[in-house]
């Protein structure tokens, strides 16, 4: 049995917490054995406060921040040792009640799967070291990117699990949510296509996105819906790169049990579709 540490920042509703518990133990409950025995969980009565607090920890930690960070509906950690999710009370009551459960589903599924320090530390593929070396991208777009193919893994991971365990509804509705493409997003593609370079680091962080939903493609009942999702979701880039994104994403179906090597394999891939084949970086050849 997993014991549940709560702390919270700021006003929030008992109820809140009394649910927030009740969703996550019968999460961990279906989930069956796993290497997890404690989670902490910080609800926060404002994102913004989430944010801040986040970013805190890592800077405390000498932990570089992403420049691709989103704003969630709850997110995990595991930097101090002991696997933690964090909630955002302001966005959490404001969204459809299927989403918030599914985000919590989607936490814990983490903590469960990825609730050490080996999953947020991964080394870099030589084929990337090579392509360093070579000049060919420059180790802080490699950097880049092995953070989001790590993401874009665990999360695929997450989700098939989930989907295993009988998690599909919310599942579809947490996803569902997270694909519809935001203004942010639109505003920062008509920065990115400026810049090959750019346009790699979009399409990953999109990329990370759908992978988080593939599971859902072998669904019998949501599977064409979700496909219809994932597809609308890339109708404002150029039918060339939303193609090889999709052709990209095939690539997590052959995912094993071992995220570091899905994360090599993913990425793999990346550099084959993308930079190699879709010519999407700024190198001498390119130009």
């Amino acid at each position: 049995m997993i014991r549940i540490v709560v702390r919270r920042f700021g006003d929030i509703k008992e109820r809140f917490v009394e649910k927030v518990l009740e969703i996550l133990n019968d999460c961990y409950n279906r989930l069956g054995t796993h290497p997890v025995d404690i989670v902490e969980v910080y609800i926060f009565e404002k994102s913004s406060s989430m944010n801040a607090f986040m970013n805190y920890e890592k800077r405390k930690l000498g932990i570089e921040t992403s420049a691709f960070e989103e704003s969630f509906l709850a997110v995990h950690d595991a930097w101090q040792g002991t696997p933690r999710i964090m909630v955002a009370y302001d966005k959490m009551i404001h969204v459809p009640k299927l989403v918030g459960i599914g985000a919590l589903r989607h936490e814990a599924a983490h903590t469960a799967l990825h609730g050490s320090l080996e999953y947020y530390s991964f080394s870099t593929p030589m084929f990337l070291i090579e392509l360093g070396r070579n000049r060919v991208i420059s180790r802080q777009v490699i950097r880049d990117l092995v953070y989001l193919a790590s993401i874009a893994v665990k999360d695929y991971e997450v989700t098939r699990l989930l989907c295993e365990k009988g998690y599909v509804i919310d599942q579809v509705a947490y996803n569902e949510y997270y694909l519809k493409p935001s203004e942010e997003e639109l505003e920062a593609w008509k920065l990115a296509e400026k810049n090959k370079t750019a346009i790699l680091l979009f399409l990953v962080s999109a990329l990370k996105t759908a992978c988080c939903a593939a599971p859902l493609l072998k669904d019998e009942r949501y599977g064409e819906e979700i496909l219809k999702t994932v597809t609308g979701s890339l109708n404002f880039l150029p039918p060339e790169l939303s193609a090889r994104l999709l052709k990209t994403l095939e690539a997590a179906s052959k995912f094993g049990g071992n995220t570091h090597e899905n994360v090599d394999r993913f990425m793999k891939e990346i550099i084959d579709e993308l930079v190699i084949k879709g010519k999407c970086l700024d190198t001498e050849e390119n130009r």
